[in-house]
């Protein structure tokens, strides 16, 4: 029991000065840039009722989330991401609000990952969502936003990978799967498992020509080029139109700059399954998974009783700062600016000194019942910047 009590359950983890430091100095930095881009911020409860979470729609498996009870015996769970409760939130307290609506939040969400890195059940979003526009500026301005924030927070080397849900269900239309084979062939897609999905559709007797398409699918990512390819690989409107809309998205973003930071991948299929058109995912080779991922999801809002267009991403603060850390970028511990060391005969004068400092904007301590030889250690070790002592006698001594 003893032992149990210094550690944390599975999955959550605690975040150290140096990480923390570091964790607030970006969400300052994406906080900032999110009010400028006319987004205001929101916070919802980290517990949500569950059977506003329990929907097909949303693609959350019933074991991806945490669980608990109210005093009443009503289930409740932890929310697994905010675009959701946005949602709800869109759709009860801000349904008078002027559309558009420009949302943005930096708050926790927590899923339990059994195929992934543990630690990151539980994480720190950084996100917008942008409601009641329809149309491909809306998906670009929040794709520009993405790339501006990953390089606002000091992400390099990433890309920005582009998708279509609607062209990726086209695609599955024309297999004619129900929801549960449908879902397994999502998996398959975005693990690239062309085996797996020749081997499931050859299991549900889908025809040949479309057990081949469907298995080049994983298989279209790479320049936006590639477009071209996808438009021969089908006849279906859907898909077409999907195409055209992409195409459409990715010309306004060659006009905010972007075009460096952009790929193609057609075969993504992301986790949430409320997505129904432009999707996107950022990549770095520093992080072996998404940091940010996002997209269009016009559908989800009206399953709350409100039907509203609308587009959004999210980024992991946590792996953006594993990103950071093997960019090669250090964490370093806050450091104080001054610790005023005293007798005690001299308190009071070291409590309005140090009250006089910190109205100056500087970062002070007391030292108590240290002495002089003990503060000159501390800043050696580069625990303070400078320290002061004010001695029995009246003298002050300063060492920067």
């Amino acid at each position: 029991m003893i032992h149990r009590r210094l550690q944390i359950p599975g999955g959550m983890q605690d975040t150290l000065p140096s990480e923390c430091a570091a964790k607030r100095s970006i969400e300052n930095t994406l906080r900032a840039l999110f009010a400028l881009n006319g987004y205001q911020e929101i916070e919802t409860p980290i517990l949500e009722y569950y059977d506003a979470l329990n929907d097909e729609t949303w693609g959350y498996s019933p074991e991806h989330l945490w669980k608990t009870f109210d005093p009443d015996g009503r289930v409740l769970a932890l929310r697994p991401d905010t675009t959701i409760p946005a949602a709800r939130l869109a759709a009860g307290r801000l349904q008078q609000n002027a559309l558009p609506l420009r949302i943005s939040y930096l708050q926790s969400a927590c899923k339990y990952e059994r195929d992934t890195l543990s630690m990151l059940s539980e994480q720190t979003q950084a996100g917008v969502e942008l409601m009641g526009v329809e149309s491909p500026q809306a998906d670009a301005e929040v794709i520009a936003l993405a790339v501006e924030s990953l390089k606002r927070a000091g992400v390099q080397h990433f890309q920005i990978e582009l998708g279509q849900a609607a062209f990726f269900d086209g695609f599955l239309e024309e297999a004619g799967l129900d929801t549960e084979n449908i879902q397994t062939l999502r998996k398959l897609t975005e693990e690239k498992n062309t085996l797996g999905i020749q081997m499931l559709l050859r299991k549900l007797d889908v025809s040949e020509d479309v057990t081949r398409r469907l298995t080049k699918l994983p298989l279209l990512y790479g320049p936006i080029s590639k477009i071209s390819k996808a438009r021969e690989m089908t006849t279906s409107p859907v898909c077409a139109e999907a195409l055209d809309n992409l195409e459409e998205v990715i010309e306004i973003l060659r006009m905010y700059g972007c075009a460096d930071e952009l790929t193609l991948d057609l075969g993504m299929a992301q986790e949430a399954g409320y997505y129904s058109g432009t999707v996107f995912r950022a990549q770095t080779a520093h992080v072996g998974q998404p940091i940010l991922s996002g997209g269009r999801y016009d559908g989800l809002n009206a399953r709350f009783g409100r039907p509203l267009p609308a587009v959004g991403f999210a980024m992991s603060l946590k792996l953006a700062l594993i990103a950071l850390e093997r960019q090669g970028v250090v964490f370093e511990n806050p450091v104080t600016d001054c610790e005023i060391g005293f007798d005690a005969s001299r308190m009071s004068d070291a409590i309005n000194l140090a009250q006089e400092m910190r109205q100056q904007g500087r970062r002070v301590s007391l030292a108590y019942d240290m002495t002089e030889d003990e503060l000159k250690n501390r800043q050696g070790r580069g625990i303070c910047r400078e320290w002061i002592y004010l001695s029995a006698s009246g003298e002050v001594q300063t060492h920067e």
